[in-house]
């Protein structure tokens, strides 16, 4: 059986002036991510925010992603959580909904064997009955999982359809590609980040999984067509392209944050707010500018950038 590939996108939770989920909002988000072309949409990741929402939120979440994209790209629901019985709360909720599979970083805190690592994604999958996805980010848990691990519960375990691997090891990422696959070649390799796409494709992984595709999905999407035409020249100029975008976004702060702050200053109906600990506000008026002059043709297609209006009105 064919495995997932892909433009996924991290997408962000919005939220209320009041801290609730803001349905219409992520409704606006998603279906804009799919009328650009995305394969995927990654919800409740670290992008958005997982760890500040319950399995009830989350469940929420789900839900309105499955309706949003009516089938028209794969849903990947985040079941993460601090203890197992939240995880696997929250996995039945993905499953009772219809997302296509469910993803979870390992165990926090304390750092399991193969073994056990074996056992949580098995019950997160069975939960669920979803394929599950790994989803290693060593900055942020602590440990990264070896490939020779991976390896072995691919073997193991045929629910474990893929892995996302938000690392800045190349080495780490062929490896996967070489060795994991081999061991299953329908096993997805997804990276964390929309910059590897080219490299991603050009080793034989699967694709990326991006957060500033909230604001410009364009950019993967045609690194994606660039690709599958054989367009060197223009496969370089995008790669080049998401670099610099990369380095704008993250510039202003956390990802979620700034990403808010980006789609709200841009005029969609997004909320800058983000919940504890992430915090407070930035002034994201000359990164939205510069976005809205250098990519206008590949932001989120609803984006209507009104930065753009309001500073011709004031400086002409």
């Amino acid at each position: 059986m064919a495995g997932f590939s892909g433009i996924v996108v991290a997408v962000i939770t919005p939220f209320t002036p009041r801290g609730a989920i803001d349905p219409k909002s992520f409704k606006w988000l998603l279906e804009g991510l799919v009328e650009a072309g995305v394969h995927g949409l990654w919800v409740a990741g670290t992008t958005g925010e997982w760890t500040s929402l319950s399995p009830r939120e989350r469940g929420e979440l789900f839900q309105a992603a499955v309706e949003a994209v009516g089938g028209k790209a794969k849903v990947f629901a985040g079941v993460a959580g601090l203890r197992l019985e939240e995880a696997l709360e929250a996995s039945r909720l993905a499953g009772d909904v219809g997302v296509d599979y469910v993803f979870s970083t390992p165990p926090l805190y304390f750092k399991p064997d193969r073994a056990k690592l074996l056992e949580y994604y098995e019950r997160v999958s069975e939960a669920s009955g979803k394929p599950v996805y790994i989803y290693t980010i060593p900055g942020n848990v602590g440990y990264n999982i070896p490939v020779e691990d991976v390896e072995w519960m691919v073997e193991e375990y045929s629910g474990i359809a893929g892995i996302k691997a938000t690392v800045e090891d190349y080495t780490y990422l062929g490896d996967l590609v070489r060795v994991v696959k081999q061991a299953r070649s329908s096993f997805t390799v997804l990276a964390g980040s929309e910059e590897l796409l080219a490299h991603m494709l050009a080793i034989g992984g699967d694709g990326i999984v991006s957060a500033v595709a909230n604001v410009l999905p364009g950019i993967p999407v045609a690194t994606w067509k660039a690709w599958s035409e054989g367009d060197v020249k223009r496969l370089q100029e995008l790669s080049k392209q998401a670099l610099e975008a990369r380095a704008m976004i993250s510039g202003l702060g956390p990802l979620p944050l700034a990403i808010k702050s980006i789609l709200s200053r841009l005029g969609a109906p997004v909320d800058p707010r983000v919940r504890h600990p992430l915090g407070g506000s930035v002034d994201a008026s000359r990164v939205s500018l510069a976005l809205c002059r250098r990519y206008r043709g590949h932001l989120h297609p609803r984006l209507p950038c009104v930065v753009e209006d309001e500073y011709s009105y004031q400086y002409l």
